[in-house]
């Protein structure tokens, strides 16, 4: 690829990442210095998402995007974060073979969102768990924030968060408080 700032076609290769679905290379253009980074992404017409009403088709990383960014609506979203979400799972579920149920990948999303952002997670689940009532929706909220457990520093975090440890009872559970803007 040439240069996006020059156009030269002289560049060193300085780093490559490659993951289940892509190929991401860190460049230096040797005629002008500027270091950029091209990304190359695997589409395979063979990874298919099976529909509740049996209907078929492609995994779309786009369509995930937008349903987590509107499960995120006013929570402040990284969109790198979204992005590496969405990557992770994709790289998931593609190591599964080439079919998934629609029900098993939204599993598979929520239990990503649950240890990221309990909000997030909550209206994601709304639009994609079969809940017959509020008290069923509340039993799972309930039984989620029952097994939430400890976050690593090293893990990046989908929103900006205050993680204050809770002083205030016996209980030995970490309260979470997002950042105001």
């Amino acid at each position: 690829m040439n240069c996006p700032n020059c156009e030269s076609p002289q560049n060193k290769l300085q780093d490559i990442t490659v993951s289940t679905t892509s190929v991401q290379r860190e460049k230096l253009c040797l005629q002008c210095g500027l270091e950029f980074i091209t990304i190359e992404e695997f589409i395979s017409d063979t990874f298919l998402v099976r529909k509740k009403d049996g209907r078929k088709e492609r995994f779309n990383k786009e369509k995930l995007f937008n349903s987590l960014a509107h499960a995120a609506h006013k929570k402040h979203a990284v969109p790198e974060a979204l992005t590496k979400l969405v990557t992770e799972v994709e790289d998931h579920v593609v190591t599964q073979g080439n079919e998934i149920e629609s029900r098993l990948l939204a599993e598979v999303v929520m239990n990503r969102l649950k240890r990221v952002d309990m909000v997030t997670y909550i209206r994601y689940a709304a639009s994609y768990r079969a809940f017959v009532s509020a008290d069923e929706l509340l039993d799972d909220i309930r039984t989620t924030l029952d097994n939430v457990t400890y976050v690593p520093p090293e893990q990046p975090l989908l929103f900006d968060v205050d993680v204050v440890p809770n002083t205030e009872s016996t209980n030995s559970k970490t309260v979470i408080r997002l950042q105001s803007s």
